[in-house]
């Protein structure tokens, strides 16, 4: 009898530990990889710092720097499309902004730049230029 109500609470526990609910903003996937959460996480923080990367569809840089974030975390970042033959484009912002090669990540603060980062960057290269934790 001890040894069935052993198994019955092991079973039990078991099923409790593997059906617990997850917090209602984070999909299965991101509760279960550790990295991803990070880079979410990173991609958040840059956003609210004020950081937007401003890129081209047609770049291979700025394709490489989303999926170096990966496309669930890439989703969190502020992006600008410069190409003028984007259908979503800002090019007379990128213009505006001096745009000349993409990816360009700038910080700005009450619609003024404070810092400019140009081309392909290493997640903890953004880390450092943005003070948010990897």
């Amino acid at each position: 009898m001890i040894h069935f109500s052993i198994t019955i609470f092991t079973l039990c526990a078991a099923l409790f530990i593997g059906c617990s609910d997850q917090e209602s903003n984070n999909d299965a996937l991101s509760t279960q990889d550790p990295l991803l959460r990070t880079k979410i996480e990173l991609a958040k923080c840059l956003s609210k710092k004020g950081w937007v990367m401003y890129s081209s569809y047609t770049c291979s840089a700025c394709i490489a720097q989303k999926k170096l974030f990966g496309e669930e975390a890439f989703a969190h970042i502020k992006e600008t499309e410069c190409n003028p033959h984007a259908p979503n484009t800002k090019v007379e912002l990128c213009i505006e902004k001096n745009i000349r090669i993409t990816p360009t990540w700038i910080l700005e603060k009450d619609g003024q730049e404070v810092m400019r980062i140009a081309e392909y960057q290493l997640l903890e290269d953004l880390v450092v230029h943005s003070d948010c934790e990897f």
